[in-house]
């Protein structure tokens, strides 16, 4: 019980630490979008690295969990974002942004 108690611990600190991190985020990013799919609520970012899921930089589509985040995103524009794993489709956009 108190091992589970000080990782639990472990974790609530970590995210208190990270302004940018809600509480589901498996991860998060920074990226350029390059494209942005309304209709299919999908989003083309070419993102920096994500250390927390070991991804290179990279361009792809991510889709968006909810495509009335995307009403504030334009082409061109560089966004902060936040990703969580669905079962059926893998990481898909929590909340996205323009960066700071």
């Amino acid at each position: 019980m108190r091992k589970k108690l000080n990782i639990l611990i472990s974790v609530l600190a970590m995210l208190a630490g990270s302004s940018n991190l809600y509480a589901a985020d498996a991860a998060t990013g920074q990226g350029t979008v390059n494209k942005i799919d309304a209709t299919a609520a999908t989003v083309n970012i070419s993102h920096e690295d994500i250390p927390a899921l070991k991804w290179p930089g990279m361009t792809m589509d991510f889709k968006v969990a909810d495509k009335k985040q995307l009403a504030n995103i334009k082409a061109g524009q560089k966004v902060s974002f936040g990703l969580v794993k669905e079962p059926a489709s893998g990481y898909v956009i929590s909340h996205i942004e323009p960066a700071k």
